[in-house]
């Protein structure tokens, strides 16, 4: 009985369930990846908090929601409480004909990287942007710094209506080779999305629904265009000698943990695909001789452009920080 009450009382502190307090920014995607590193779970915290979550694309800061224990943590079945009685062993039961049901159980497919990071990831134009709207004001006035589920205005309402979504971004910098100084494109920083809430005579009131840095006031909006996830690609080792530079770094610190984005000098033109991996690494002499080189860190392509491609840092060894100028050759090849 000792035996038994001491199982129970552990099984129950296991099953213990959690509070999370929403922060701006969170996202049900963020919280199950945090809980449960895995961010595909994100649905057992919605059906747990379904008296608080109308829509789960929708949380907002200060509500409290129960984290119910992972499903994947399977716990062993309780053993009967022994007793020292054994029940008459009773004869078997004649043979039952066997029914199988059947369950089709659809779940969804991996992807290499969500269509919020693929959005947010940003993007490489071959021309600066000509402006068409930006953020004049916000509600409350002044407001220095804006995030998710804040009121602003914007100057336009041409071609507006109630219920568009439009991307936030602001202008970033010129990408130019960093040992030839050619022109590679214009950086475009993804701040955010917002949602067209009321339209005037000559600007717009928009809720921020997210976002993924902090927005100011001056900053600009375009159409959104929505991104589509990366599937989960098979990766093989290249035959290719190909070899690049670390164009720029970006920390998106918005993220948890930081994600840190990597432009390279390869694209379209060199053939470069969505989920390659590239090597960065340093060549190393000691004492006047050439030693191996040392790889610094490994990066996957997530968008590319003619002539660039923006990648995300899977590894980086350390105290070596990858920085502009680095050496990169392509390992393996998405197929």
């Amino acid at each position: 009985m000792k035996r038994l009450l001491i199982l129970v009382a552990f099984v129950s502190m296991f099953a213990q369930e959690t509070t999370h307090e929403v922060k701006e920014g969170d996202t049900l995607w963020d919280i199950a990846g945090y809980y449960y590193q895995n961010p595909f779970l994100w649905p057992y915290v919605w059906r747990a908090n379904l008296a608080k979550i109308e829509d789960p694309h929708w949380i907002y800061p200060e509500q409290q929601f129960v984290i119910p224990p992972s499903p994947e943590q399977g716990l062993a079945a309780m053993p009967p409480e022994e007793t020292g009685y054994e029940p008459p062993v009773a004869p078997p039961p004649p043979p039952e004909r066997e029914v199988t049901e059947v369950i089709s159980v659809v779940t969804p497919e991996p992807k290499l990287f969500s269509a919020e990071m693929v959005h947010r990831a940003g993007l490489i134009v071959a021309e600066k942007m000509q402006p068409w709207a930006q953020i004049v004001g916000t509600e409350p006035p002044d407001q220095r710094m804006i995030t998710s589920y804040k009121t602003i205005y914007i100057d336009r309402s041409m071609d507006l209506a109630e219920g568009d979504m439009l991307t936030i971004y602001r202008p970033g910098r010129t990408l130019k080779h960093p040992r030839t100084g050619e022109f590679l494109g214009e950086e475009v920083i993804i701040l955010g999305v917002a949602h067209v809430e009321d339209v005037g005579a000559e600007g717009s009131r928009c809720k921020v629904i997210a976002s993924y840095d902090i927005i100011k006031q001056g900053d600009y909006l375009m159409p959104y265009e929505s991104a589509e996830a990366v599937d989960v690609v098979e990766l093989v080792e290249t035959e290719q000698d190909i070899e690049g530079y670390v164009v720029e770094v970006r920390t998106m610190q918005e993220t948890a943990p930081p994600h840190i984005i990597v432009y390279v000098d390869q694209g379209e033109m060199s053939g470069t695909a969505v989920g390659d991996v590239y090597d960065v690494y340093q060549e190393k002499k000691v004492s006047g001789k050439e030693m191996p080189d040392f790889n610094i860190g490994r990066i996957q392509i997530v968008k590319v452009f003619e002539k660039a491609s923006i990648g995300m840092l899977l590894s980086e060894r350390e105290p070596a920080p990858i920085k502009r100028g680095e050496k990169c050759r392509l390992a393996m090849e998405a197929r």
